[in-house]
């Protein structure tokens, strides 16, 4: 008879007492009897140290090389797995207490039950929002109310409610439409008409001047916007739509390239017949430039790819432009030719210009104030509450206030004179002044609690209004003249632009250089403004470059 034996497996003998991983039933009757007499005594044990005892008596009579097999048995019953057993709203709050990097590579893979719960987009809404990330909830309604199949990277119109409500109602002028689709798009006509019938019916117009909104750790503050009256009911509610999983992986990519300095530098060479000294961005992807050509011109800036669109150029001003700001409904200039304008952005026409008596380096508005800084040493306050009619003075710098900034009540003003000023506008007194450069402050960001200035001595230095002192100093920052700066707290950046044509990236906690950005500029960086995602500066090159930090991540717009 052939030899069947398998020298590559082994099995238990027949009779050893286990089969199959369980204990061997197989038992004689008399042994059986036995077994269900020890079972029941168990049972009537009332005392659990009772049942203990017996049990280890019976274990201490099983051999030696089953005793094994018992313990395996036993731990079986010892595990309990409490994410299965609890409610989801529990388990979920239990998992949120991991970290990250556990939920995605341990607790989503024990089992399916854990991977449900590890999935729960409300566990990832609150993993998000407790790292202070906040969604843009109007540009995540717009892209969900795009008809399917159309890529939202294709339409070239302003991808937010202000700039398609702006676009309806400019329909009717006479340089409405045709100045927004100067530069016709390349998505076929009948698709960019369909997107703009569809927009029209999602959104109400009220929705235009409306303040904008993100998405809070609230959810009853969710719920209440989505049930607002003056919310489209065919769109569906951002914060039931969001893919908070695919987020917070986008936004932990997203600060890594800023970390590592992955980001792609584009150019756009001659946006201006002369020098541009301003710009600004705003969440409605608009971009506003102003240049020594005496010209402000506003851009779409695409959300997807790093490419703007001219959408309309302004003329009022007969001298450089050398400061602006904008929100949603208002754009604000200052000039060398020592005027202020005031400009609708719904017509694209100027309502207000008011004077200096020499060049406004710089201002800023809030819903309260509005605040010019002059070459004549003088800061003048305007209230917008009563069309600029009420206006007053302040003064204490020496030479020309090379910029300001506002943050509700509080004004600061840097001058050449080497000093920055924190002011009281509603008692109109300087409340504070810092006077640690050594040479003349160029530029100044504030956010109610610090300052950060850039100075012409070649330093960046960070004040607390706290302590009241300058906090820490980066020394040598650049080669030359720190020509503008701005920082942002809760990404621990500060950026700033140089004469020596650098743009560098700094650790806000510590001063640490982090990157410098090479290739942006050709000349003298004169103006910079950043977001979450992306750098933009302008130059005495007469350049715009863009520096995106996020053109591998796709959602990354919607990202506040």
């Amino acid at each position: 008879m052939a030899d069947l034996s398998d020298e590559g497996f082994d099995d238990w003998p027949v009779g050893s007492g286990r089969t199959g991983g369980t204990w061997d039933l197989a038992l004689a009757a008399d042994e059986q009897h036995a077994m269900e007499v020890l079972a029941q005594t168990l049972r009537v044990t009332a005392n659990p140290l009772g049942r203990t005892q017996l049990a280890v008596l019976l274990l201490g009579q099983v051999p030696a090389d089953l005793l094994k097999t018992a313990v395996i048995h036993l731990r079986q019953l010892l595990r309990r797995d409490f994410v299965g057993m609890l409610p989801m709203e529990v388990a979920t709050n239990i998992l949120e207490y991991l970290p990250v990097q556990d939920i995605v590579r341990s607790a989503s893979l024990v089992s399916r039950r854990w991977r449900a719960v590890a999935t729960q987009a409300c566990l990832w809404r609150r993993l998000f929002l407790r790292r202070g990330w906040r969604v843009d909830a109007d540009r995540w309604a717009f892209y969900s109310s795009l008809p399917r199949g159309i890529c939202p990277a294709r339409v070239m119109l302003d991808s937010s409610v202000l700039r398609v409500s702006n676009a309806l109602s400019l329909a009717s002028t006479p340089n409405g439409i045709s100045a927004l689709l100067e530069h016709p798009p390349a998505t076929p006509r009948q698709t960019l008409d369909s997107v703009l019938g569809e927009i029209s019916k999602s959104y109400m117009p009220q929705r235009v001047l409306k303040q904008r909104q993100f998405i809070s750790s609230s959810s009853s503050e969710a719920s209440s916007r989505s049930s607002s009256p003056t919310s489209s009911p065919q769109l569906r509610s951002p914060a039931l739509a969001i893919d908070w999983r695919m987020l917070y992986a986008e936004y932990e990519r997203l600060e890594g390239n800023w970390r590592l300095g992955r980001c792609r530098v584009d150019r756009w060479e001659s946006a201006h017949a002369e020098s541009i000294y301003c710009l600004q961005f705003d969440q409605h992807n608009r971009l506003f430039s102003g240049s020594r050509d005496t010209t402000v011109k506003v851009w779409h800036l695409a959300d997807s790819a790093s490419q703007i669109t001219q959408l309309a150029t302004l003329r009022g001003h007969t001298g450089s432009v050398l400061t602006l700001q904008a929100d949603d409904a208002v754009l604000v200039t200052g000039s060398s030719d020592a005027t202020v304008c005031v400009w609708d952005l719904c017509t694209y026409t100027r309502t207000h210009c008011l004077h200096h008596a020499d060049a406004v380096l710089s201002l800023r508005f809030n819903t309260k104030w509005l605040v010019t800084a002059c070459k004549d040493r003088l800061v003048r306050v305007w209230r917008r509450d009563n069309s600029y009619k009420d206006m007053f003075e302040l003064h204490g710098h020496d030479v020309a206030v090379n910029a300001v900034h506002l943050y509700g009540d509080m004004l600061v003003s840097a001058s050449g004179d080497r000093s920055i000023k924190v002011w009281d506008l509603e008692r109109r007194t300087c409340v504070l002044t810092l006077a640690d450069h050594v040479r003349g402050v160029a530029c100044i960001d504030f956010d109610g609690r610090f300052i950060v200035s850039g100075s012409s001595d070649r330093s960046i230095r960070i004040w607390s209004l706290d302590s009241r002192r300058c906090e820490r100093t980066i020394h040598n920052a650049h080669s030359d003249l720190v020509r503008t700066v701005m920082f942002n707290r809760t990404m621990d950046i500060i950026v700033s632009g140089s004469y020596d044509e650098s743009i560098k990236i700094w650790r806000f906690s510590t001063g640490a250089l982090l990157h410098k950005i090479k290739n942006v500029h050709t000349s003298r960086v004169f103006k910079l403004i950043f977001d979450r995602s992306r750098i933009v500066s302008c130059s005495h090159d007469r350049s715009i470059s863009i520096i995106d930090f996020a053109a591998n991540l796709p959602h990354a717009r919607m990202l506040v």
